[in-house]
């Protein structure tokens, strides 16, 4: 099988990484990729959101599969483009990513299938922003309507604050805040069928302790050893498969992976989002504990064929990843600082995924918010996250950072 992946982050090079261990794909190549990526596939050249261009690509190396990691070429209708045009490809239509590109729709979605979430409002105006608000109360939760590369949330308890992030974007969703843990669920569908992977947390906020702003994720671990027994099998029979089911009924099936973002709250779960493509960083834990070849996976969702692709398979143990992010991140981080990487410690316990890098010359240098993931295991969480700070130790950049408590408390059992 010759695979194509779509994407050039820390998500795309765990998704790389664990195709490059499938036996079934003979070729491998990733557009844009990164410096990373570059040591496990052939890069190319491609402007990820032209549904065109990609479909170019896909023809060029002779893809039997393209794989689309980030959310914005699935928005865009890339992978309409690369079905029309015959070619397999893992990842909804524009129609259904919408489940992801417009929050209103994926309240729309919840409301028509019943899914519990959060009561929300859509407020288009200053004015419908204040209404929702004070309706709502504080914590304030405000989140864009349109993709906003999982930094568009606002939680506060300054009202003036949530009303300037609502006076920021188009148009805005405004909803009640749902107390308790978040949970990530990620579904494999094929259309019809879905098929459930680990459940993840990842942590959103800045800095140690959950304080600061908001940023597209400093961490994940799995397993939860926290979480309610059965938790996946009801998150499966509340939220994922309604959704999948509705958009069938609308005549927009879902192929790709759903990402369900939760709240255990003390009423149960709720649904906070919904994301059209494998979230970041929890992918980098998920698919290291995955022990089923990802290939036949993924082609088997794209082929409308989940039936035929058998039970799961996971490594025993728990995984941890830590991110590495530049200065100034989330607001304005910095670019072009030299990354030195000494040697990781010994054993196959820990390694570094690329997400922000870029090659100037000779020299690896940051290019994005977020630089590199440590990811670690061991049998238990106590070990996977020592095994992914002692990487986290080993690479340097001016102003680099992290957060040091990634999955403490869940891994001390406190």
């Amino acid at each position: 099988m010759r695979v194509l992946v779509i994407g050039g982050g820390g998500r795309e090079h765990a998704i790389v990484r664990a195709l490059a261990a499938d036996p079934a794909v003979s070729e491998l190549h990733a557009a844009p990729g990164n410096p990373g990526i570059a040591s496990l596939a052939e890069l190319h050249a491609v402007s990820a959101t032209d549904p065109a261009d990609v479909v170019r690509l896909a023809r060029s190396v002779a893809a039997d599969l393209v794989v689309i990691g980030p959310e914005a070429p699935l928005v865009a209708g890339v992978a309409n483009a690369l079905r029309a045009a015959g070619i397999l490809v893992f990842g909804p239509d524009a129609q259904a990513a919408r489940i992801e590109g417009s929050k209103a729709f994926a309240k729309e979605i919840m409301a028509a299938a019943g899914i519990p979430t959060a009561a929300a409002r859509v407020a288009a105006t200053p004015e419908e922003a204040a209404a929702a608000l004070d309706a709502f109360g504080p914590p304030y939760v405000v989140k864009d309507d349109a993709l906003a590369a999982g930094k568009g949330v606002v939680v506060t308890e300054d009202y003036r604050l949530a009303l300037a992030h609502a006076a920021s974007c188009e148009r805005v969703v405004i909803e009640e805040y749902l107390d308790g843990p978040e949970v990530s669920v990620f579904a494999l569908a094929d259309g019809k069928k879905a098929v459930p992977l680990l459940a993840a947390q990842d942590f959103k906020r800045a800095q140690d302790g959950d304080r600061g702003p908001n940023t597209g994720g400093m961490g994940a671990y799995v397993p939860l050893p926290w979480a309610p027994p059965g938790l996946v099998d009801e998150v499966m029979e509340t939220v994922v498969r309604p959704a999948i089911d509705e958009l069938a009924r609308r005549g927009t099936p879902y192929r790709g992976v759903l990402y369900a973002g939760l709240a255990l709250t003390s009423k149960g779960v709720r649904v906070v989002e919904f994301n059209a493509r494998f979230g970041d960083p929890e992918t980098q834990v998920v698919l290291d504990r995955l022990a089923s070849p990802l290939a036949g996976l993924l082609h088997a969702a794209a082929a409308g064929d989940l039936g035929s692709a058998g039970e799961l398979s996971w490594h025993p143990g728990a995984a941890v990843t830590v991110v590495i992010a530049a200065e100034g991140y989330p607001e304005a981080p910095a670019r072009g600082d030299v990354i030195t990487v000494k040697d990781l410690p010994a054993g196959d316990h820990g390694y570094l995924l690329h997400a922000g890098t870029a090659r100037n010359g000779s020299d690896l240098v940051t290019a994005g918010g977020r630089v590199l993931s440590a990811v670690g295991s061991g049998p238990d969480l106590a070990a996977a996250r020592a095994a992914a700070y002692a990487v986290a130790e080993c690479a340097r950049f001016r102003g680099g950072w992290y957060r040091h408590d990634i999955a403490a408390q869940a891994s001390t059992g406190s």
